[in-house]
């Protein structure tokens, strides 16, 4: 029994740790689509889009009509006491005398029900389409960060497959050079080389450890860098199911040249909202002018008495009032015509927002254009750098087996391997980073 009792228990923690351990993998299009669930900012520009839908609906029911109720208990403590000349009650009092008496009941109590209806006010008008606009400023400002994050999710992802292969090169040479080394210490014990020729080759050996150790770091903290992008634990292990070549390979099948259209750039879109804002806020200070009705109903009940009778058939006297009012601005000094002034002065400064913007997208859009042909450029002579290096090393280790070559060549051709391959991946990574910053200089999703 205790035996099954603890094989159980091992069953069960080896399956809770399995669940706790779960592997996420990823294509490319999966990790930016779990980001645009998942990520904590794109998460925060949804929910302020839920926030501006319910501001619409506020400054609606402004205009709606406003229903309050109100009730009122008072025990007078002390009854007020009046004043008043004493003869206006008793005509033989003395000139001058005075007397006082209390006018009022102990209690005081009402109850009563107010009703109003906005009728006709400009300010509320625009308002309302302020808020409105204000909600489409929001949804703009979601699809930007969507835009944004798509983007950064991408360079994190290429970033991740770049420093896995860098690490993968550094460990394929490193084991080459150790069988080399090991290779060179047989024939050193056997007297058929020199002792430099070892050295030479454990110098190398420990550079491409350490180099190695490095790789591995920056490897992952990419990884982590991408999973609080996808708005993941840093910690939770990720798997990269794309290829950093095939991936250059089908974004170059991929590419799609574009015609610059300013209209279709979130940004200017962005742009064009802050404009109508700024008008709206112009038209509502102008409409600060104009007068502003409103209806209202009001009905009251009121209960006197020196006891308290309010729940036991108290006598109530009714009070109801129907009515509107009118508010006509006259005179503020200057006060609305300076805000209307500044009004105006910041909408002038929207249109000059409006020209920069529009010229900066085009700047942007054919910097990206250029960077990606200079980052193609480079990545096909990096490639072809490659092969070359590829051919020496190959050359130089069928040498330096043969004799005809020294552990000091073998090793600077290994290295100029690594730094062609180096330069290869850095050269792909740039080409795809290219690439989305190009796509991203469109400024759609």
């Amino acid at each position: 029994m205790n035996t099954y009792f603890l094989t159980a228990l091992l069953v069960i923690l080896v399956s809770i740790g399995s669940k706790a351990q779960d592997t996420l993998s990823f294509s490319l299009k999966e990790a930016q689509e779990y980001a645009i669930q998942h990520n904590y900012q794109n998460q925060n520009a949804l929910k302020d889009i839920e926030i501006a839908k319910k501001k619409v609906w506020e400054t609606t029911a402004i205009g709606l009509p406003q229903v309050d109720a109100q009730g009122q208990i008072q025990r007078f403590i002390d009854i007020p006491t009046q004043v008043a000349l004493a003869n206006a009650f008793n005509p033989a009092a003395p000139e001058g005398e005075f007397t006082t008496f209390q006018f009022g009941l102990n209690y005081n109590n009402s109850v009563g029900v107010q009703a109003s209806q906005l009728l006709f006010d400009g300010s509320y008008i625009v308002g309302l389409q302020a808020a409105k606009t204000y909600k489409n400023l929001s949804i703009h400002s979601q699809i930007k960060t969507e835009i944004e994050l798509k983007e950064a999710v991408s360079q994190s992802y290429y970033t991740v497959l770049a420093t896995i292969e860098n690490a993968n090169v550094l460990s394929q040479s490193l084991d080459a050079a150790e069988r080399i080394l090991k290779e060179t210490k047989a024939l050193y014990n056997e007297g058929l080389t020199e002792e430099q020729n070892v050295d030479q080759l454990e110098l190398n050996v420990n550079a491409l450890k350490t180099s190695l150790g490095i790789a591995e770091g920056q490897r992952d903290f990419a990884k982590k860098l991408l999973n609080l992008q996808l708005g993941i634990d840093i910690n939770i292990p990720t798997k990269l199911t794309e290829n950093l070549y095939l991936l250059v390979e089908n974004e170059m099948v991929s590419i799609q040249k574009q015609e610059f259209n300013k209209e279709n750039h979130i940004d200017f879109q962005l742009v064009t909202t802050n404009m109508q804002l700024s008008q709206l806020n112009l038209r509502k200070e102008k409409y600060t002018f104009l007068p502003s009705l409103s209806a209202f109903f009001s009905h009251q009940q009121q209960n006197y008495s020196n006891k308290f009778d309010v729940f036991n058939g108290g006598r109530w006297f009714p009070t109801t009032i129907v009515g509107a009012t009118l508010r006509v601005p006259i005179l503020s000094s200057g006060s609305r015509l300076s805000k209307v002034a500044q009004a105006k002065i910041e909408v002038e400064k929207m249109e000059n927002t409006s020209k920069e913007v529009e010229q900066t997208l085009k700047y942007q859009s054919e910097l990206a254009a250029s960077n990606f042909d200079t980052a193609k450029e480079t990545y096909e002579n990096q490639k072809d750098n490659l092969d070359l290096a590829k051919k020496i090393y190959d050359k130089t280790v069928k040498k330096y087996n043969e004799g005809l070559a020294s552990s000091l060549e073998l090793t600077q051709a290994q290295n100029q391997l690594l730094n062609a391959e180096g330069s290869f991946i850095k050269s792909t990574l740039d080409l795809l980073n290219a690439k989305a910053t190009w796509d991203k200089s469109y400024g759609q999703k």
